[in-house]
């Protein structure tokens, strides 16, 4: 289990870095700072998924939640979100420490 997630974390930061890559090679091209926001790789990805979401959160939850918690996150650049999830994969993988050195008796 453990190799599998650090295989999804290694997975995952190799996706963050093409992501970093891609948005430097845009800003420099550019001349300015860009970065693919979280809700556009959504859009682009699955456009009905994305509407679906936003009409459940808006009927089953509030929309000021979705206009003023998701949609400000969905801003965040998408580089970002996967360096999260690969550090959090990663964290989940570790090996655990070691015992040799504490002392177990009461």
């Amino acid at each position: 289990m453990r190799f599998l997630l650090r295989c999804i974390g290694l997975f995952l930061a190799a996706g963050a870095f093409v992501a970093f890559v891609i948005d430097g090679a845009k800003s420099i091209a550019d001349n300015v700072v860009q970065t693919q926001p979280v809700g556009a790789i959504w859009v682009w990805a699955s456009e009905r998924s994305f509407v679906a979401m936003q009409s459940a959160v808006q009927k089953n939850l509030s929309p000021a939640f979705w206009q003023k918690v998701l949609a400000p996150a969905l801003t965040a650049p998408f580089s970002a979100l996967l360096l999260f999830l690969a550090v959090l994969f990663l964290w989940l993988g570790r090996r655990p420490r070691s015992r040799v050195g504490y002392v177990t008796r009461g």
